[in-house]
């Protein structure tokens, strides 16, 4: 079993399950990412997804240690929904959460003025905070990303 997997869904949902928790989000404002040029005039939710999750993946890689990270999934009007990660040397702790930050207002393939600092951000409740063994986190990413480019 994958400790992580991103999906999109028949209904044009992103679903992102990590361990033993699973959330789904909306992908509409994936498909409208104002990161993507002007020649590009329509992204699908499913291009959105892959942007995205080519984003985590850079910043996931890129993550010193002692740091943490945070990676947006649910971008709806009033609210974005994000995983936070703690790298701890090999090792990432993995917690779900939201912010106030409308997801309008975030360009899901670059998000890098909340990846490092989001003071908005609310963990879920009950907190639950799962670890994994992050080069196994990364590879798993990877075969989302593969997989969901061939839909």
């Amino acid at each position: 079993m994958r400790n992580l997997a991103v999906r999109v869904t028949a209904d044009n949902q992103i679903e992102v399950r990590v361990g033993t928790e699973s959330r789904t989000g909306e992908t509409y404002y994936l498909g409208m990412d104002s990161g993507v040029s002007a020649s590009d005039e329509t992204v699908r939710p499913v291009e959105g997804c892959i942007r995205l999750l080519r984003e985590w993946l850079r910043l996931l890689t890129e993550l010193p240690d002692q740091q943490q990270v945070f990676l947006p999934f649910d971008f709806s009007d009033e609210y974005t929904r994000w995983l936070t990660v703690r790298r701890d040397g090999r090792d990432a702790h993995v917690v779900f959460g939201w912010s106030t930050i409308e997801g309008w207002a975030i360009s899901p393939s670059n998000f890098d003025e909340h990846a490092h600092v989001l003071p908005e951000f609310t963990p879920d409740e009950p907190l639950h905070i799962q670890t994994f063994y992050l080069p196994q986190l990364l590879s798993n990413l990877r075969c989302s990303l593969m997989e969901i480019g061939h839909h």
